[in-house]
């Protein structure tokens, strides 16, 4: 006999290996049609893949722009006791602050979708 809560996490099962190789949610929701005719299954099935999802997405983002901003921080300092000891910093001050603010913007990117 197989009890709801194992059916249901069988389900949850399937459809989280579907989300893990990049299907979308409307195919999904249709492979999970053929496999159970309850809606509210289906449902807070695709909510839950969907939580987690997002929640990926946003711990991937924000440990990308915590790396951004420390690039930033890094190359202010350096760029400051380079130019108080009088010398060159651009090559420093440019290209931390590229590095920095592309995964800065890269972060904001995974987190916003």
């Amino acid at each position: 006999m197989i009890l709801k809560d194992d059916h249901w996490e069988e389900l949850y099962m399937f459809a989280k290996d579907l989300a893990d190789h990049k299907t979308s949610f409307e195919e999904i929701e249709k492979q999970l049609s053929k496999k159970s005719d309850d809606p509210l299954v289906r449902a807070e099935i695709i909510k839950q893949i969907k939580k987690v999802q997002y929640a990926v997405h946003r711990k991937n983002g924000l440990t990308k722009i915590g790396f951004g901003c420390l690039f930033l921080v890094i190359g202010f300092l350096i760029t400051c006791i380079n130019f108080h000891s009088n010398q060159s910093f651009t090559i420093v001050m440019y290209s931390t602050s590229t590095i920095g603010l592309l995964l800065i913007f890269w972060g904001l990117y995974e987190i916003i979708g």
